[in-house]
């Protein structure tokens, strides 16, 4: 019989937000699994848990998952942890989820802190369509295409940041998306927490001297109107339609005027009779 892998939520950095499930887990299983050892080891001695962690990270997973996945076929119990928030998102941790599936393992998420979710909920911001682009690519020409992606798709995007790339991001941010808006979590949760709006030249000008982890919830233009409701889009559509206009174009127009998603805009657009 497999073991059970749990994919443990830890703090963002208060660890008083460490759930009363997520440190009796802890405290339960056989191995724990974590990107950082020295990260893991303060987060246990806080909860009184005497267990040394697995180091499972990018650089080694090839190693350690079959490790981690042999003492789940032998009916172990595993925790996987990382740095700071829930793990698969923006860690190598999906990788694990996928391959302890794979095996017959039963995979149990515990739900507990997460920088994209402590972030939107102090942004103020109406819907529910969002994007996660989590660190955002190293090389130039990606890193580029991307943010101007984010314009393209309409959509408010969580970006994650270091405080060594931050300034440049925020700069490339305000060439490609000059009329977005901006809400930034620094160190979120922690001592010196920072939560800021502005523009993204405002933003240049703001951090000059970055500290700590970023998280920037990018708001492009088109989503900054107050939406219309599914009603006023269809309308809108039956408007485009009837004016000659094909379903892509209907659909692009619609979104500009709406504040939607040109996808979802589009997905509308079947409905029609």
């Amino acid at each position: 019989m497999a073991g059970t892998l749990y994919i443990v939520a830890t703090p963002i950095g208060n660890l008083e937000d460490l759930t009363p499930r997520a440190a009796r887990i802890l405290g339960e299983v056989d191995l724990i699994a974590a990107e950082n050892s020295a990260v893991a080891r303060k987060l246990l001695q806080h909860i009184g848990v005497a267990r040394r962690p697995v180091l499972y990270n990018d650089r080694n997973r090839a190693r350690t998952s079959g490790r981690l996945l042999a003492a789940l076929a032998d009916d172990q119990d595993v925790a996987l942890i990382c740095d700071a928030g829930t793990p698969g998102l923006s860690d190598p941790g999906q990788d694990l989820v996928r391959l302890a599936r794979a095996a017959g393992s039963t995979v149990v998420p515990v739900a507990g802190p997460s920088t994209v979710a402590a972030l939107i909920s102090v942004a103020g911001v109406w819907g529910t369509t969002f994007r996660s682009m989590g660190f955002p690519p190293r090389k130039a020409g990606e890193r580029r295409r991307a943010f101007e992606r984010i314009g393209e798709l309409g959509e408010p995007t969580i970006v994650f940041e270091s405080p060594h790339r931050v300034q440049a991001t925020l700069a490339e941010l305000a060439e490609l998306l000059p009329e977005a808006r901006l809400v930034v979590g620094r160190e979120l949760t922690k001592l010196h927490e920072e939560v800021w709006e502005g523009s993204p030249s405002q933003a240049v000008a703001h951090f000059t001297s970055p500290r700590g982890e970023f998280a920037l919830f990018v708001l492009p233009a088109a989503v900054q109107e107050p939406r219309w409701e599914e009603e006023e889009v269809v309308a809108g559509l039956r408007r485009e339609l009837a004016a000659g206009s094909s379903r892509r174009d209907a659909a692009s127009a619609v979104a500009k005027e709406s504040g939607w998603a040109r996808r979802d805009v589009y997905s509308l657009v079947g409905s029609l009779s």
